[in-house]
């Protein structure tokens, strides 16, 4: 199976330098890399050819188990479509976007998953080794995005846009936390194997242009390097990781202890954490970046929140120091479906629109989720792609923390693991309720009930309501076209509902009991009260006592 692995590899490599390679053409409109982009087409075609012979044999050897074959197959037969795009970028009829969706979301992750399903097949495998593979694997696939995403800064001066350079920062420190990973779980070979290359004298330099772009992006020393040239220092750099996959894939079948860091491993762990934690204050400091200490301002609500319920001090501390608070504005899509679920999100504050996209061009509101929800857990924990796209439906705030560490934290520590089944097992009874509330309520019981939840979920109980988000998104979320929502309001203010665009005024603070159900009366104050209008809502002790 080792086999296998190093042709993927080499065919993912030979991916990464074409996605580059025409992000590099497309955004210098066709004035870069024409004759290179044609010559790196050939060196993928040439990878292709040994990967569709190399899958045949596979196949009749029975190398590789079905599942495997027929993913695999899947990929090989997509490129009819790469030839295809392939035309369209060098008639420049294909936008940058477009073609690293392609490369990145068509390709290469389908090959990184495979070659991690491969890699757990092999006989006698630690499960340690495959785990600092993969954090292996995709720290080279930020950094492959980095040469792909970056090149617009130098050929169309991108480092004066705030979102442009904030995207660049995002993903460096991806890379850190994926390098980070990856030395926490190697053993002796592996981290000494990569600690040489993080000492080159390609990384020294590309680690001096991050400092710069950090503490200040508008910087004329980011431009002394030629578009070309900084293309030829990253792919060093990413050749340099190359070199070595193959001899991290040798080290998956070994005795060595993996819990047992050498002093090489153990020293660049130290140094990259040491970084990781200058660059986390630079991006603090540094006026263009939009964290502007947002973890300490939320520091409280996320001590609270229940993922983090009782773990210790140095557990949340492990945790923390590889987590992110960023900034959305309305709008901003937060990842699409199919892809890979890099990171697990947890809501501090704002309206996050999860939704999938039907056959007519249209969207399905599935959830919409705010302060102290969690966004797909499940496919963050079974390192699965997204099944579903999220957006955000009102300014949000959101920490983040890299899938890898949450997977390996779950492992290690069973107060998260079952804080994360419990999280999933509530997010599981929220989407049957929400089924139940579109199949069998009416248009006006749905709407009271969205209404009555609203109610409750305000810190003030009182009869004024403020819609979370606009009511397209309400109608779509509740099952109904906007024309019914309408309608449905207008029946209300004939109820005595006084309805002002976003506000709604309730006749009576009881307006809404009608419509409660067992899952709103758990957060209802009159609940378990004299004052509550719906006893059949408590149990029998409870109506007893009431």
């Amino acid at each position: 199976m080792k086999e296998a692995l190093y042709i993927l590899g080499d065919v993912i490599h030979q991916l990464q330098r074409e996605r580059g390679c025409s992000a590099m053409l497309l955004c210098s409109e066709g004035k870069l890399f024409s004759k290179r982009i044609e010559l790196q087409f050939l060196k993928t075609d040439k990878m292709f050819e040994v990967f569709g012979n190399s899958l045949e044999s596979w196949a009749v050897s029975g190398l590789l188990k079905d599942p495997n074959l027929k993913k695999l197959k899947v990929i090989l037969d997509k490129r009819e479509e790469l030839t295809l795009v392939r035309k369209n970028i060098v008639n420049l009829d294909l936008n940058v976007s477009a073609a690293l969706n392609f490369y990145s979301h068509q390709l290469i992750c389908p090959l990184l998953n495979s070659c991690i399903e491969i890699a757990l097949n092999i006989e006698e495998v630690k499960p340690a080794f495959v785990s600092a593979l993969n954090a292996f694997l995709q720290w080279k696939e930020r950094i492959g995005l980095e040469r792909a995403i970056g090149v617009r800064g130098f050929t169309a001066y991108s480092f004066q846009n705030v979102e442009f350079v904030e995207r660049l920062l995002f993903l460096l420190s991806e890379q850190n936390n994926y390098q980070n990973t990856f030395l926490a779980v190697a053993n002796e070979k592996q981290g000494k194997i990569v600690g040489e290359v993080l000492e080159n004298e390609a990384c020294q330099k590309l680690d001096h242009l991050h400092d710069v772009l950090r503490q200040s992006p508008q910087s004329p020393h980011l431009y002394e390097l030629t578009p070309e040239a900084w293309f030829d220092l990253i792919s060093e750099k990413i050749n340099s990781l190359q070199t070595i996959l193959n001899e991290l894939i040798d080290t998956l079948e070994g005795d060595e202890n993996p819990t047992e860091l050498s002093a090489v491993s153990q020293e660049v762990g130290s140094i990259a954490n040491k970084r990781n934690e200058l660059e986390q204050n630079d991006i603090i400091q540094n006026a263009m970046s939009y964290s502007n200490n947002l973890f300490a301002k939320h520091v409280l609500l996320i001590d609270t929140l229940q993922i983090f319920s009782g773990l210790s001090r140095t557990s949340l501390q492990s945790l923390f120091q590889h987590a992110q608070v960023r900034e959305f504005n309305k709008g901003k899509l937060l990842f699409l479906e199919g892809e890979q679920a890099n990171r697990l999100y947890i809501i501090l504050k704002g309206w996050i629109k999860i939704f999938k996209g039907t056959s007519s061009g249209e969207e399905a509101i599935l959830q919409m989720l705010s302060s102290g929800d969690t966004i797909m857990e499940t496919a963050v924990y079974l390192n699965l792609k997204f099944p579903i796209s999220a957006q955000v439906s009102e300014d949000a705030t959101i920490l983040s923390l890299p899938a890898p560490v949450i997977r390996e934290q779950v492992k290690k520590n069973n107060i998260l693991a079952v804080n994360l089944l419990s999280s999933m097992c509530y997010r599981s009874q929220n989407l049957i309720r929400q089924i139940e509330i579109a199949r069998l309520k009416t248009v006006d019981e749905r709407i009271g009930w969205f209404l009555l939840k609203v109610a409750l979920d305000q810190e003030n109980h009182t009869k004024h309501l403020q819609l979370p988000y606009d009511k397209t998104t309400i109608a779509s979320y509740l099952n109904m076209k906007r024309e019914t929502f309408s309608r449905a309001l207008k029946r209300l203010k004939q109820k005595g509902f006084i309805i002002e665009n976003d506000l709604i005024i309730l006749p009576h603070e009881k307006a809404l009991c009608e419509f409660c159900d067992h899952s709103l009366a758990e957060n209802c104050p009159r609940h378990n009260t004299n004052d509550c209008p719906n006893p059949q809502f408590l149990s029998e002790d409870e109506i007893k006592i009431a």
